[in-house]
C-alpha cells in the first residue's frame, strides 16, 4: 500500500477531474486530497463549498483522505473553517496555494488559519512555488511557519524550478531542523530523483540525526499530463523505487518515504478505514 501525499480532484483551470478519474489513475492507493476548485480563484466556489464537497468524496471513497482549502485571499476570517473543523473531524490537514491565489505566502491572513492548525493539531500542506517567487517561495513560506513552529507545513512541490531552487529550500529545511525554528516537511511530486536523493542525504545528516521522516512521495495527480494515465503513474512510481532502492538499498527508508512518513503525519489509521 501507498500513501500519495498530494492529489487532487474536482473542476478548474488545471482540467475537469472527478474523484472517480482519480481513483483510477492511483488505483489502490490512499490519496492525501484537496479540490481544486477551491484552489482556482477562476471557478467562484468558497472554501466552505469546495470543502463540503471534499468530505462528500472522501466518505463515499474512503481511500481518498480530505484536505480541507483555505482561502485567506478571500475571507476575512478563518471563522467559517473552524465551524467546519468542528461539525467534522475527518480533514487530515489544511490546504493553500500562494502561487494561483496570489497571496505572498507570509501575509498576516493566513495567521488564523495557522492558529487553527495550532488548535487542531493539523499539519498544512503549501503549494511551494520557485524559490523566486513572489508568491509561493519557500523562503516566505518559512518565515511564516516560524512564527508556528509546532504547525507541521509542508513545502508541496519541495519548490518547483531547477536544482539551485531545490538546494536552497533543501537548505530551509535543514536550517528548521538545526535552529529548531520551524516544523517543515516536504513532498517530492514533480522533483527529479537526484534532488531527492540529494534531500535525503541531507536530511540523513543533521546534526541531530535522520530526519528523513520529514520526506513524503507524491504526485500532484491528476494535474500534469503524465499523471493522467495510471500506466504513467505506476511507471513513475516504480521508477522512485527501483532508483531509490538501488542507491540507499534500504528497505525501511523506501517504505517511511512511500508510507510511514504520511501514515505517521496525516494520522491515518493502519486500515485506513
Amino acid at each position: 500500500m501507498i500513501i500519495d501525499a498530494h492529489v487532487h480532484f474536482g473542476n478548474s483551470f488545471w482540467g475537469r477531474f472527478s474523484p472517480e478519474f482519480l481513483i483510477e489513475i492511483i488505483g489502490e492507493n490512499i490519496g492525501i486530497c484537496s479540490n481544486l476548485a477551491g484552489i482556482d480563484a477562476y471557478t467562484g466556489q468558497d472554501e466552505i463549498e469546495a470543502n463540503l464537497e471534499m468530505l462528500k468524496v472522501s466518505r463515499k471513497y474512503p481511500q481518498i483522505k480530505p484536505l480541507a482549502v483555505c482561502q485567506p485571499d478571500r475571507t476575512e476570517t478563518a471563522n467559517k473553517i473552524r465551524k467546519l473543523l468542528e461539525e467534522h473531524n475527518e480533514f487530515v490537514g489544511l490546504k493553500f496555494h500562494p502561487e494561483f491565489t496570489k497571496l505572498e505566502a507570509d501575509s498576516n491572513k493566513y495567521d488564523e488559519y495557522l492558529q487553527l492548525a495550532s488548535e487542531y493539531k493539523l499539519p498544512c500542506l503549501y503549494h511551494s512555488g520557485h524559490i523566486k517567487s513572489k508568491f509561493s517561495s519557500p523562503i516566505l513560506i518559512y518565515e511564516k511557519a516560524k512564527k508556528f513552529p509546532n504547525v507541521p507545513v509542508i513545502l508541496g512541490h519541495l519548490s518547483t524550478g531547477p536544482k539551485s531552487s531545490h538546494k536552497k529550500a533543501i537548505e530551509i529545511i535543514l536550517e528548521s531542523i538545526e535552529k529548531n525554528t520551524a516544523t517543515l516537511y516536504a513532498d517530492i511530486s514533480w522533483v527529479e530523483i537526484e534532488d531527492v536523493i540529494m534531500l535525503i542525504e541531507a536530511l540523513q545528516k543533521t546534526s541531530k540525526g535522520d530526519y528523513t521522516h520529514r520526506i513524503m512521495w507524491a504526485s500532484d495527480a491528476p494535474v500534469g499530463e503524465h499523471n493522467q494515465r495510471r500506466e504513467l503513474y505506476a511507471e513513475n512510481l516504480k521508477r522512485f523505487h527501483t532508483e531509490i532502492t538501488a542507491y540507499f538499498n534500504d528497505k525501511n527508508l523506501l517504505n517511511n518515504l512511500l508510507y510511514n512518513n504520511a501514515k505517521n503525519l496525516f494520522k491515518l489509521q493502519p486500515d485506513f478505514s
